[in-house]
């Protein structure tokens, strides 16, 4: 079972952060965690970063923390130092720069051990938080990666008492063409993929059932996030040791594009 006992949310003294705050404190009351408020480098107390977020909280277990130093270097330390769980951060929708995340949240993402959750990327200040979550996709690659991340999200959305999907997206087919040569190609990509996930997630002890579909992989996340009315994304993502797959160099566009919060494993 998913256990989160330490929450990480940097913070600043902004709308987008009170959203953080706000979803932050949704999750903590499903896991029983304790929540780290981290401000870096602006010269805030730590009572003033309590009394912005303490409206969104409740009774949940919480502390400050103000450090000084790089933003991004300190939230990636500080989440080894508290072993937190999970980041939670907003992305920042520049209005003529729209495919920027912002810098910080980028590096987090990049440079992060544990899971980081990032918001939906648009310009409104106070997006809103769930007071339920019912429906989560995972957007999954074809490699063995695909395994503990599907674990990982199975159990999540157990812990949530939500149902989960499964998208698969591949770039090579094209579904709206009725050209029969391109057809054919669809017919026999999608008859290998489906025989792959099959024998892959062979052992595991409850039924898997992947939607495959052809197009960009930012894309088909949308659109099945759209069809669900899902309340998150879960997406694999790479690390600095480790060779990254076709969908963890996605990962940037899928956070751009989702319709609902992404978490990155």
């Amino acid at each position: 079972m998913l256990s989160m006992k330490n929450i990480l949310v940097p913070v600043v003294l902004s709308g987008r952060c009170g959203w953080a705050a706000r979803y932050a404190s949704s999750l903590a009351k499903k896991f029983g965690a304790q929540l780290i408020f981290l401000n870096v480098g602006q010269e805030k107390s730590a009572q003033s970063i309590q009394e912005f977020v303490a409206r969104d909280l409740g009774e949940v277990p919480h502390k400050a923390v103000v450090i000084e130093g790089d933003p991004a270097d300190r939230i990636v330390e500080l989440a080894q130092e508290y072993q937190a769980d999970l980041i939670v951060m907003p992305t920042y929708n520049v209005r003529f720069r729209p495919f920027l995340i912002g810098s910080v949240t980028a590096k987090v993402l990049h440079d992060a051990e544990c899971p980081v959750l990032t918001g939906v990327h648009h310009y409104d200040d106070s997006p809103q938080a769930p007071d339920a979550f019912r429906h989560v996709v995972c957007a999954i690659d074809n490699a063995p990666g695909c395994v503990p991340l599907l674990r990982w999200a199975r159990d999540l959305t157990k812990a949530l008492g939500a149902s989960l999907s499964l998208v698969h997206a591949l770039s090579a087919v094209d579904e709206t063409s009725d050209n029969r040569g391109e057809v054919e190609v669809r017919r026999y990509l999608l008859t290998q993929a489906h025989k792959s996930f099959s024998t892959r997630f062979a052992t595991e002890p409850e039924p898997v059932s992947v939607n495959l579909r052809g197009g960009s992989i930012a894309t088909v996340v949308r659109e099945a996030a759209l069809a669900e009315h899902a309340d998150l994304v879960v997406i694999g993502r790479g690390h600095l040791d480790r060779a990254l797959g076709r969908l963890r160099t996605s990962a940037y566009s899928i956070i751009r594009s989702s319709p609902c919060p992404v978490i990155s494993v």
